[in-house]
């Protein structure tokens, strides 16, 4: 997801008319800040995980705490980080703040969804998809690098996806909790969502080189670090459904 409407607030140059050394910084430091980004969401997902199972209280607790909030609290809460990141990217300082909480939120949230693909296959289905969404982002993120293409050309096409997957989100949690077997459509809804959000990466890869400036490094390392995630959650609900 992409936060290229910033891109007006700053009077820096985009990152393709910036000098071969500014460029070459300012990239690594984005993906610096991405890898670290995926540390932290490993660490907020994992770490309760390990507490429970291995009879930790504090940890056990939190883990299924998170494990047990309903749908609703997710799509408020999620929404609330998005405001949240949206309005503070451009402060420095708080939007590093910002971008870890956004992190370590999301890898709370995806406690449940990783507890119940432990149930299906245990750690090797979470490292798998672990591995698949690296290898999507990385060869999409590859593909973009060495082509130098823009995609921004995507953007309303992903909109489009995004607001209809938002609503067959909603619409699928409320039959569910209405006791209809839904099981079928979300293991659909992900395969779209892998697809929508292998489009982001393209999307957002693309602003990084094109359309960003070099000072906004947390808000393109941010549109990175969201991506990954849904690709992973996603993908790790094809493994786990398709093991059933």
């Amino acid at each position: 997801m992409s936060f290229q409407q910033m891109q007006s607030a700053s009077s820096a140059l985009p990152a393709s008319q910036a000098s071969t050394q500014d460029r070459v910084a300012y990239i690594r430091k984005v993906y610096a800040m991405f890898f670290s980004g995926i540390l932290v969401y490993i660490a907020a997902a994992g770490l309760p995980l390990l507490g429970y199972f291995m009879g930790i209280p504090v940890l056990g607790d939190v883990a299924v705490m998170a494990a047990s909030l309903p749908w609703w609290a997710h799509l408020v809460v999620l929404l609330g980080m998005v405001l949240l990141a949206n309005t503070t990217m451009m402060m420095q300082g708080i939007n590093v703040m910002v971008f870890y909480l956004f992190a370590a939120v999301f890898g709370l949230l995806s406690i449940g969804l990783i507890g119940y693909a432990l149930g299906v296959g245990g750690w090797t289905i979470v490292f798998q998809a672990l591995g698949l969404t690296g290898i999507t982002m990385g060869g999409l993120t590859a593909y973009v690098f060495i082509t130098k293409k823009d995609f921004s050309f995507m953007a309303g096409f992903l909109t489009v996806g995004l607001v209809l997957s938002l609503g067959a989100i909603v619409i699928l949690a409320i039959a569910g909790a209405m006791g209809v077997d839904v099981s079928l459509f979300r293991f659909a809804l992900s395969i779209g969502l892998v697809l929508l959000f292998s489009g982001y990466v393209l999307y957002d890869t693309s602003n990084i080189l094109h359309r960003f400036s070099t000072t906004m490094v947390v808000p393109a390392a941010l549109a990175l670090l969201i991506d990954f995630i849904i690709l992973f959650q996603n993908i790790l609900t094809i493994l786990a459904g398709s093991r059933r």
